[in-house]
């Protein structure tokens, strides 16, 4: 039973907690390898940020210091707690200091006799590397663990009575002897732990040239039998912080780089992200926050196209994967208070789910896009005026593909390397929303605007708002209309006989192409949408009588054996909006079966999208618009000579 909840705690696994990801066979491996390996030795744990580092150490503490079968003595080590201190001169102290203590800890808790004196000696040795740390300092932090240990410093770091000078190499030989003398006296007595194991988290969370010093400290004082450390460390945050050092990584210096990484590392342990479950853990997770249904769950279609949208967007960090479910579980809730508040049954079908985690997906991993989106989020109405607004070049190359939102967001994506670098996924994923829109016969721009809004709110920037538009529909329409009556008067063709205007122009422009053909006209009409300007350009073309109700539309097309001969006029439609760059259909064919007083009609509206209305007297957009009603009218009349009665 999946125990339900609105939020997943972006936490490390604890001890033998149920791993989602099931990488079982790795951890397991992992395991054994420590456990027979000859020491000393260190073990890099590599992935990057939040791809499960700390769950996976914390699970090999239990297995192999912890449970039952527990063969070694683990400490932990958090530098990122280390690296928050004020006073960063003490950060090596500090953590040396710290490892000291826990070995010290352990010897006095398993032999307490031995312990007093140990102290004494190896912080004697340890005088000249403590120095730097002040007594209060370093007394608060001993006192914190052990009393007895912090009486021992105070007779040791903090008198005067010897001079004597130590190395680094005096500090390690005193600890060797000391944990070599534990080890012994466990095989003597009988007890399993024969070795310690120290687990080294966060090294990628701090400074690289701090965590690659902390590396080389550690390498020169616990590079003794018995030790084992696993550290969560990645070899680009080694390269990062030997920059100082090497310079530039480049092909000439780079096995320098790489024999300072040996030499510190003698296992290279990569995070198995490739391998991790993520189907299964991505459904338990919308399962547990309520966003998808037992039914969904189980519809392996379903789950295979958010899986895809993941690894396309996220990938399999698991960090970034919970993220992504927290605004899942937000947005499911937000519309759930939307639809009480205002007395709707909001039930979201599977499809539009889909869509809201694609668009979530482009928003966790690719942030920049998601705010190209909320900027005008009729993606597939964007045109050169919107590449303009933002900058957007549109390269000699890019104008060699037909599809004028994909130029568009293959240039912006050019702009940035990690963007460029996923230009292809990204573009996937609107291809795919697209599909999955028109599978239930809409545009995409239909649903994507209420979406971005949706999900704006929890977006990271924070956009400015832009003004709310007002535009004069009459005044638009009439200064439309004075430039491109006369522009489609230029262009007409057979059997076009004449173009002009039909009745007033108030919420409307009609413009006749012929007095003796049925459905001869086409309308222009400008509205404000979603803050944007939309000039629709239309008509409705009746087709037969019919009885039932609009949702019977479709199956009366089938009845009447009309299904090939419309999806070939549906095909026609979409070849047409291929030609026209910036005019995209508003509906989809199928959608544009209306019924009105028993008619069975077809209403299939194109529009261009713009924030300026200057835009469309543009003599581009007045040049494609000419071009686009006669071809429209072709279409129409072509439409027309089609016998629609039953056979």
């Amino acid at each position: 039973m999946i125990s339900k909840t609105s939020g997943i705690l972006d936490i490390p696994l604890q001890d033998n907690e149920s791993d989602m990801l099931q990488i079982l066979s790795f951890e397991n491996a992992l395991n054994e390898f420590i456990r027979k390996t000859s020491t000393p030795i260190s073990i890099a744990l590599q992935g990057e940020w939040g791809s499960g580092k700390t769950s996976f150490m914390n699970r090999l503490n239990f297995e192999i210091c912890k449970s039952s079968q527990a063969t070694s003595y683990g400490i932990w080590l958090n530098t990122w707690h280390y690296a928050l201190l004020k006073n960063k001169d003490s950060i090596f102290e500090e953590v040396i200091l710290a490892l000291i203590n826990e070995v010290l800890t352990i010897s006095k808790k398993e032999y307490p006799d031995k312990f007093k004196t140990i102290a004494k000696d190896i912080y004697n040795v340890g005088k000249n590397i403590f120095k730097g740390i002040s007594k209060i300092a370093v007394k608060t932090a001993i006192s914190q663990v052990n009393s007895d240990l912090a009486d021992a410093v105070d007779e040791t770091v903090f008198t005067e009575k010897s001079q004597a000078s130590y190395s680094l190499s005096d500090l390690k030989d005193k600890l060797s002897d000391l944990i070599s003398q534990l080890m012994q006296r466990n095989l003597e007595n009988g007890k399993n732990q024969k070795s310690i194991v120290f687990f080294i988290d966060d090294l990628d969370r701090i400074e690289p040239a701090l965590a690659v010093n902390i590396l080389e400290l550690l390498k020169n004082i616990f590079d003794i039998k018995h030790c084992i450390f696993v550290l969560a460390i990645d070899y680009e945050v080694v390269v990062k912080g030997l920059k100082n050092k090497f310079g530039e990584l480049n092909s000439k210096n780079e096995r320098e780089f790489r024999s300072f990484f040996d030499k510190i590392i003698q296992l290279p342990f990569q995070m198995p992200m490739a391998s991790y479950n993520i189907e299964d853990y991505i459904n338990e997770l919308l399962l547990s926050v309520e966003y998808i249904t037992e039914n969904e769950a189980q519809n392996n279609s379903f789950r295979q196209s958010l899986v895809r949208f993941t690894n396309l967007s996220v990938g399999t960090n698991p960090r970034s994967i919970k993220r992504l479910i927290n605004t899942l579980s937000f947005v499911n809730l937000l519309i759930r208070s939307k639809s009480k508040i205002e007395k709707t049954e909001i039930n979201l079908s599977s499809n539009y789910k889909q869509i809201i985690f694609a668009l979530t997906s482009l928003q966790t991993a690719f942030p920049e896009v998601f705010n190209l989106l909320t900027d005008n989020p009729n993606i597939e109405n964007w045109n050169y005026e919107f590449a303009r607004k933002k900058n957007i070049e549109l390269t000699q190359q890019n104008e060699q593909n037909t599809i004028l939102w994909e130029q568009i967001l293959y240039s912006f994506c050019n702009q940035k390397e990690y963007l460029k670098r996923n230009s292809y996924n990204i573009t996937s994923i609107i291809k795919e929303m697209q599909i999955i829109a028109e599978e239930n016969h809409q545009k995409l721009h239909q649903i994507l605007p209420e979406t971005v809004e949706l999900l704006s709110v929890t977006n990271v920037k924070q956009e400015k708002q832009k003004p709310k538009l007002e535009i004069n529909e009459i005044r638009v329409l009439y200064a439309l209309n004075q430039r491109l009556q006369g522009a489609i008067k230029n262009k007409l063709v057979e059997p076009l006989q004449f173009v002009e205007r039909k009745g007033r122009m108030i919420a409307k422009i009609t413009y006749k192409f012929d007095n003796n053909k049925k459905n001869n006209t086409v309308n222009l009409s400008v509205f404000i949408k979603h803050n944007n300007i939309y000039l629709q350009i239309g008509t409705s073309i009746e087709l037969f009588a019919l009885t039932p109700t609009h949702a019977q539309a479709w199956k009366y097309i089938e009845e009447k054996g009309k299904a090939e001969v419309f999806n070939q006029i549906a095909a026609d439609f979409i070849s047409l909006e291929m030609r026209y760059k910036q005019i995209k259909q508003a509906n989809t064919t199928r959608n544009g079966l209306v019924v009105k007083n028993d008619q069975l009609e077809l209403e299939q509206n194109f529009q261009i999208v713009t924030e300026n209305t200057e835009y469309l007297y543009s003599d581009t957009v007045i040049d494609e618009l000419s071009s686009f009603i006669i071809d429209y009218m072709l279409l129409i009349y072509k439409i027309n000579q089609i016998e629609w009665k039953a056979k």
